[in-house]
C-alpha cells in the first residue's frame, strides 16, 4: 500500500487533467483574451498524451519502467507548472502539449507497475482500485475545475499537481524496487515522431480546412499530403521495427479495427459534451464554473451506469454486438435532443437526456474495449489495450479540436443568447452523424464468442493493463 497509493494518487492526477479544463475553458480564455483559441488547452494534452503512451509503454518494457516512470511523472510535474505561470493562450498551448508528453505515459505504466509487483492471483484486486481512481480522476475533473475557477484561480487546477505528483516522486524514488532491465533493442522512437506527424497534419487540416483556409489552398493541400505521407511512412517502419510501438498485424483482425474506430468516434462525442455542455451554462445561463460542471454528473452516471450494466449482461451471456447499436441510437437521440433545446427551456431538461447520452456513450466503451482485447491472441492483450486506448484518447483530442473550430466559426459575428445557442445546437448536431459511421461500424463488425479470459474482464473480475 505505501506504493500503491502514490501511484494511485499519480494515476488520479493524470487522468484528472483529461476533464479538469472542460468547465475553465471560457474563463481562461476571457483572462488570456482569447476565447477562440481554448478548445486547444484540451486537445494539446490529449494529442501528446495518445502518442506518448505508446511510447513510454514500449521504453518501460526495453529500459526499466521505474526510470521511465520518473521520466514521466517529472515532464508532467513540469508541464503543470509552466501551464500555471502560463501569460498567453499561446504559452498555455504549448505548455499543455509538454504535459501531455509526461500524461502519456503515466497511466500505462502505474498499470504495469501494478502488474510487476502484485502476484496474478491477486492483481485483480488492486487494479480494480486502479479503475476507481481512474473514473474518479474523470468525474472529478469538471467539478474541482470549476471550484478552482470560481473560489481560486484557474491557474490551480495545473498546481494542484505539484503537491501530489512531488510526494509520489519522493516515495517512488525511494520505495519502488524493480528489476534493472537492459535491452540492446532500441525504442520505436522513428514510429512515435510518425504518429505525431500524421496526426498532428491531419488534425489541423480537419480544423483549419474551410475556415481558416479554403480546401484547396497550399496549405491545407500541404497538411493532407503530409498526414498521408506520415501514415505510409509510418506502416512501413513498423513492419520493418524489431519492437514497433504498434505491432500492425492486429489490424488484420476486422473486430480489432472496428472496435478501434468505434473508441474513436465514441470519445470523440464524449468530449464534445463534457466540453462544450458546461460552456453552453456559462455562456447563455451565466452559471459558474462550478455549477455548469454539475451538468455532466448525469453524463457521467449514465456512462458509468451502462458500463457496468453491459459488463454484468456481457460476462452472463457471452453476447456484445447489441450493446454499440442501442449506444448509437442512445446517444444521437440525446444529442438531436440537446441540439433543439432553447434557452428558454428549464435547465432541470437536460438532465434526463444527459443521462440518457452518457449511457448510450457507456455501451460504446465497454463493448470497443472487450471486443478488441478479445478479437487478439493473449500474448498480446496489453499491447492491444495500448492501441485502443491510444483511439480513445485520440477520439477526445479530434473531438476537442474538430468541434471547437465549429463553434468558433458558428459564434463569428453572433450576438444575444439565441444565435449563441443555435451555435451550440450546430456543435451538438453534428455528433449524429458521427453516431449514424459507429451505428455502421457496429452493425458490420462480427461477433467472435468471448475467451473465458475475457469473460472475466467483464465481470469486472480480471484488469487487463496495457504495455
Amino acid at each position: 500500500m505505501v506504493l500503491l497509493v502514490p501511484l494511485m494518487l499519480v494515476l488520479f492526477i493524470s487522468t484528472l487533467d483529461q476533464t479538469i479544463v472542460a468547465t475553465t475553458i471560457p474563463t481562461i480564455g476571457r483572462d488570456l483574451h482569447d476565447a477562440a483559441s481554448g478548445s486547444w488547452i484540451a486537445t494539446g494534452y490529449l494529442l501528446t498524451s495518445a502518442v506518448m503512451t505508446l511510447i513510454f509503454g514500449k521504453a518501460g518494457d526495453l529500459y526499466g519502467r521505474k526510470k521511465i516512470f520518473q521520466a514521466a511523472l517529472a515532464i508532467f510535474l513540469v508541464g503543470s507548472a509552466l501551464s500555471g505561470l502560463a501569460s498567453s493562450m499561446v504559452e498555455l498551448i504549448a505548455f499543455r502539449f509538454l504535459q501531455g508528453v509526461g500524461g502519456g505515459g503515466l497511466n500505462s505504466l502505474v498499470q504495469a507497475i501494478v502488474a510487476d509487483l502484485i502476484p496474478a492471483r491477486q492483481r485483480s484486486k488492486y487494479q480494480a482500485y486502479l479503475g476507481i481512481t481512474a473514473t474518479l480522476g474523470v468525474i472529478a475533473g469538471p467539478l474541482l475545475g470549476g471550484v478552482f475557477a470560481t473560489d481560486l484561480s484557474w491557474r490551480w487546477i495545473f498546481f494542484v499537481n505539484l503537491p501530489i505528483g512531488g510526494v509520489a516522486l519522493a516515495i517512488i524514488a525511494a520505495r519502488l524496487d524493480l528489476p534493472v532491465r537492459r535491452s540492446d533493442r532500441a525504442a520505436d522512437l522513428l514510429g512515435g515522431l510518425l504518429v505525431t506527424l500524421f496526426t498532428v497534419a491531419l488534425l489541423l487540416a480537419s480544423v483549419w480546412g474551410g475556415d481558416k483556409y479554403s480546401w484547396s489552398s497550399a496549405t491545407i493541400l500541404a497538411l493532407i499530403a503530409a498526414g498521408v505521407l506520415g501514415i505510409a511512412a509510418f506502416i512501413i517502419v513498423e513492419q520493418r521495427a524489431v519492437e514497433p510501438i504498434t505491432p500492425l498485424h492486429l489490424f488484420s483482425s476486422r473486430i480489432f479495427s472496428i472496435s478501434s474506430a468505434l473508441f474513436f468516434l465514441s470519445t470523440l462525442v464524449l468530449f464534445v459534451l463534457m466540453l462544450y455542455v458546461p460552456d453552453l451554462m456559462q455562456s447563455v445561463h451565466d452559471y459558474t464554473p462550478f455549477k455548469a460542471g454539475l451538468f455532466l454528473v448525469p453524463a457521467l452516471v449514465g456512462l458509468i451506469g451502462a458500463t457496468g450494466i453491459s459488463g454484468a449482461l456481457i460476462a452472463k451471456t457471452g453476447r456484445y454486438k447489441i450493446y454499440p447499436i442501442i449506444g448509437a441510437f442512445l446517444t444521437a437521440a440525446g444529442m438531436i435532443t440537446l441540439s433543439l433545446v432553447q434557452a428558454a427551456a428549464p435547465t432541470w431538461l437536460l438532465i434526463p437526456v444527459l443521462t440518457i447520452t452518457g449511457a448510450g456513450l457507456g455501451f460504446f466503451i465497454q463493448v470497443s474495449l472487450l471486443a478488441g482485447q478479445n478479437a487478439v491472441e493473449s500474448q498480446y492483450l496489453g499491447v492491444a489495450t495500448g492501441a485502443l486506448n491510444f483511439f480513445k484518447t485520440l477520439g477526445g483530442a479530434f473531438g476537442a479540436a474538430i468541434f471547437g473550430a465549429i463553434l468558433t466559426a458558428q459564434l463569428k459575428g453572433t450576438r444575444g443568447p439565441a444565435n449563441t445557442v443555435a451555435a451550440y445546437h450546430t456543435v451538438f448536431f453534428w455528433c449524429v452523424p458521427v453516431m449514424a459511421i459507429a451505428l455502421v461500424l457496429a452493425l458490420a463488425m462480427y461477433e467472435k464468442p468471448l475467451s473465458e479470459t475475457m469473460i472475466a474482464v467483464a465481470a469486472g473480475e480480471v484488469e487487463v493493463p496495457e504495455y
